[in-house]
C-alpha cells in the first residue's frame, strides 16, 4: 500500500510540474529562453530608471532627436489610409534597438544611423532605450501618490523558430536594457498561433499572427497607457456638437478647458498634461482643414518640433476637443514597410542581417508586428478606467479658441524626450 501511495504521489507531483510550467495553450518555461537572462542593477550600465538612475546617459539627446524624427517617418508611412488609427512609434524603436544588437555589421549601421544619427555605439543605444522605457514604465509607480492604474507598459517579444540557437550575449543584453521576452519554439507548430494569442491576452482577443514555415525570426509589441489628467472637467465643461469627419458630420461629445497653445505657419495645436506619468497630450491640425492631408505627408520632426518650441506657457487658449476613441483591429499589424521607408530596409531585405545573432544557423527577420493600442480619450483621462470630474469648472475666457471639430493629428509625447511614445489620426 506505502508504494501505491508513493507512486501516486510521485505521479501527480510530476503532472503538477508539468502544469506549472505554463497554460495549455501558453508558452512553457523551456520556450522562454530569456527567463534566466535578469537585470543587471549597475545604473552605470544599464542606466535604469527604477534602479536609481535619475539622469539620462551621455548622447540621450542625439538619441531623442533620431529616433523622434524616425517616429515621425513611422507615422507618414502608416498614415496614408482614411481611417482612425493608434499605433506606438516609442515600441518600434525600442523593438528596433533590440534587433540592432543581433544585426550584421551593415544592418546595425543602418539602425544606429535611424536611431542614433550614427554617431552613438550599440552599447550607448542600449542604455539610452533602457533609460527611456524604464523611467516611462517608473515614474508613476515611485511617485507620492502611487497610482492604482495610471500606468504605462511597453512591452515586446522575440520570436524565434526552435531551429535557432541565440547567444547567451545577445540574451544578456536583452534582459539587461529591455526587459522583453524571447521565446524558441516551433513557429509552424500546431499550438503556435494559441500560445502567441495567450501570450499577448492583455493587448487583444487574437492578434492573428501566423507564421510560415520559412519563417524563422519576428518580433511583436504591444502598449498600453492609462492616465488621469492633471486638471480635471467639470460638468458644465462638457458638452455636445458635431464632428465634421472624413466620411461625414457625427454628433460628438466635446470638452472645453483652458489650454497652452502651439502655432506654426501651417498648423495650431494645444498640449494637455496627464496626472501621474511624464507625458503630454498634443493635438495638432492645419490651419485649413481642407489641406490635412497634404500636412500629414509633411508632418515630420522639424513640424513637431516646431509645434512644441511654440508654446507660451503664460498665455492660455480655449480649447475644444471631442471625446473619441480609436477601435482596435483586434489583430497584429506588420511594420515592415514603415521601418523600411524609416531607413532600416537592409534588416528585412538581407538574408545576412541577423548575422549577430547566433553562432551556427541563420535567422531572417520575417516581420515586426504592433498589437494596436487602445486609445480612448475622455473627460477622465486616456484610457481612463474610473470617472474623474472636478465639482467646479475652472474655465475662464480667453482671447482665443481653438476647436477640433475636423480631422486632427494626435500625440502622447514624453515630456523630457519629447519622443512620441503613441500618436495617429483622428477622423
Amino acid at each position: 500500500m506505502k508504494r501505491i501511495i508513493s507512486a501516486a504521489l510521485a505521479a501527480f507531483m510530476c503532472v503538477l510540474a508539468l502544469t506549472s510550467c505554463g497554460s495549455s495553450d501558453g508558452f512553457s518555461d523551456s520556450e522562454k529562453i530569456s527567463a534566466k537572462y535578469s537585470r543587471d542593477k549597475d545604473i552605470s550600465v544599464t542606466y535604469n530608471y527604477s534602479d536609481g538612475a535619475l539622469e539620462p546617459p551621455d548622447g540621450y539627446n542625439s538619441f531623442a532627436n533620431s529616433a523622434g524624427g524616425f517616429s515621425l517617418k513611422l507615422f507618414r508611412g502608416l498614415g496614408s489610409g482614411k481611417k482612425s488609427f493608434a499605433f506606438s512609434p516609442a515600441s518600434t524603436v525600442l523593438q528596433l534597438s533590440m534587433l540592432s544588437n543581433a544585426a550584421s555589421s551593415d544592418t546595425r549601421s543602418d539602425i544606429l544611423k535611424a536611431l542614433g544619427g550614427g554617431t552613438m555605439s550599440p552599447d550607448a543605444l542600449n542604455a539610452c532605450c533602457s533609460y527611456f522605457k524604464s523611467r516611462m514604465e517608473s515614474v508613476s509607480k515611485t511617485s507620492d501618490e502611487k497610482a492604482e492604474w495610471e500606468q504605462v507598459k511597453l512591452s515586446g517579444a522575440m520570436l524565434a523558430d526552435d531551429s535557432v540557437e541565440v547567444k547567451t550575449s545577445f540574451l544578456s543584453t536583452v534582459g539587461n536594457f529591455y526587459g522583453y521576452d524571447v521565446f524558441r519554439y516551433d513557429l509552424d507548430g500546431e499550438s503556435a498561433e494559441k500560445k502567441l494569442n495567450d501570450y499577448l491576452k492583455d493587448y487583444t482577443g487574437k492578434c492573428g499572427i501566423k507564421f510560415s514555415k520559412s519563417d524563422t525570426l519576428s518580433t511583436v509589441s504591444a502598449s498600453e497607457i492609462k492616465d488621469s489628467w492633471l486638471e480635471q472637467y467639470a460638468d458644465s465643461d462638457v458638452s455636445e456638437g458635431v464632428f465634421k469627419g472624413s466620411e461625414g458630420d457625427r454628433k460628438t461629445t466635446f470638452l472645453t478647458s483652458n489650454e497652452s497653445a502651439l502655432k506654426t505657419d501651417k498648423a495650431v495645436g494645444i498640449v494637455k498634461y496627464t496626472a501621474k506619468n511624464p507625458l503630454k497630450l498634443v493635438l495638432a491640425a492645419p490651419k485649413n482643414a481642407k489641406d490635412f492631408d497634404e500636412y500629414v505627408k509633411g508632418f515630420d520632426y522639424t513640424e513637431l518640433s516646431a509645434l512644441l518650441n511654440s508654446v507660451d506657457i503664460t498665455k492660455k487658449a480655449t480649447a475644444v476637443i471631442p471625446e473619441f476613441t480609436i477601435e482596435q483591429s483586434g489583430k497584429a499589424e506588420p511594420l515592415s514597410g514603415a521601418v523600411k521607408s524609416g531607413g532600416a530596409a537592409s534588416l528585412f531585405e538581407s538574408k545576412n542581417s541577423l548575422s549577430a545573432l547566433s553562432y551556427t544557423t541563420s535567422a531572417t527577420l520575417g516581420e515586426m508586428y504592433e498589437v494596436e493600442p487602445k486609445f480612448t480619450l475622455d473627460r477622465s483621462g486616456i484610457n481612463a478606467e474610473k470617472e474623474i470630474k472636478n465639482e467646479k469648472s475652472i474655465v475662464v475666457k480667453t482671447d482665443e479658441t481653438l476647436s477640433f471639430d475636423k480631422p486632427f493629428i494626435f500625440l502622447l509625447i514624453d515630456n523630457e524626450s519629447s519622443l512620441p511614445v503613441t500618436m495617429g489620426i483622428y477622423r
